[in-house]
C-alpha cells in the first residue's frame, strides 16, 4: 500500500497529520492523528488507517457470512432507519474525515469563495485563520453544516455593499485632498500596482482608504 502524508496542524505542543492510502491507484481511505512530533503523528495515523482497513475487511467478511446464514434460514434482516444512521454518525467520531473534508471543498467551490472569504467565516465562527487548525470532528461537522446553509447570493450582495461603501468613502477623501483622476491612478499604481480601484480586493480597498485618511490627516494638520 502506498502512503501519502499531509501536515494539517502545527502548534507548540501538538502536530496533526493526515495520511491517505493507495492500493493499485485506488484510494482506500485516510486517517488523522496527533502527536508531539510529525513522525509520531504520522506513525499513529498510518497505524490507525491500517487498523481501520483491516477492521473493514473483517467486518465485510462477517456481514457476508451473516447474510449467507440468514439467507439459508430465510430470516428477514431489518435495517436501521435513516434517522438512526444519522445519530450514529454524529455521536461516534470516525477516524476518517475524508468525506467531510471533500464535502467542505465542494461547498467552497459552490459558493465560489476565495481563501479570504473562507478565513473570514472561520475567524467569525471558530476563531481560526486556517481550516487545518480544526482538530475536532464536532467542529468539522458544524463547519460543513454552516457552509451547506450559506446562501452565496446573500454573501455576494453583502460584499458588493461593502465594496461600494468603501468606494464612496474614498471618493469623499479624494475630493477633500483635491486629487484628480491622474493623481489617484498614480497613487494606486505606486501602492498596489493597479490602475483602478475595481482591481483591488476588499482587503486592499480597506488599506487604500486607510492610506488616504492618513494623507488627509497630514494635509489638514499643516
Amino acid at each position: 500500500m502506498r502512503i501519502e502524508s499531509k501536515l494539517c496542524h502545527v502548534s507548540e505542543n501538538k502536530v496533526v497529520v493526515q495520511v491517505n492510502g493507495w492500493l493499485n491507484e485506488k484510494n482506500v481511505g485516510s486517517a488523522l492523528a496527533e502527536g508531539q512530533t510529525v513522525e509520531i503523528a504520522e506513525d499513529k495515523a498510518i497505524l490507525r488507517l491500517k487498523n481501520r482497513i483491516n477492521s473493514e475487511k473483517n467486518h465485510e467478511e462477517d456481514i457476508k457470512s451473516t447474510y449467507e446464514d440468514k439467507s439459508k434460514n430465510k430470516l428477514k434482516i431489518q435495517l436501521p432507519k435513516s434517522e438512526m444512521i444519522e445519530n450514529i454518525n454524529m455521536n461516534d467520531e470516525p477516524n476518517d474525515w475524508s468525506n467531510e473534508l471533500t464535502a467542505i471543498d465542494s461547498e467552497i467551490k459552490r459558493l465560489k469563495w476565495s481563501r479570504d472569504d473562507e478565513i473570514n467565516l472561520l475567524q467569525k465562527t471558530f476563531g481560526y485563520n486556517n481550516r487545518n487548525k480544526i482538530t475536532s470532528y464536532t467542529e468539522i461537522v458544524k463547519y460543513l453544516s454552516i457552509l451547506k446553509h450559506t446562501d452565496n447570493q446573500n454573501k455576494t450582495n453583502e460584499k458588493n455593499e461593502i465594496f461600494n461603501t468603501l468606494i464612496e468613502e474614498s471618493d469623499i477623501i479624494l475630493s477633500d485632498l483635491s486629487w484628480d483622476h491622474i493623481q489617484g491612478r498614480d497613487f494606486l499604481q505606486k501602492e498596489f500596482n493597479v490602475s483602478t480601484r475595481k482591481e483591488l480586493n476588499e482587503k486592499q480597498l480597506i488599506s487604500f482608504v486607510e492610506k488616504l485618511k492618513s494623507i488627509r490627516n497630514q494635509y489638514l494638520s499643516h
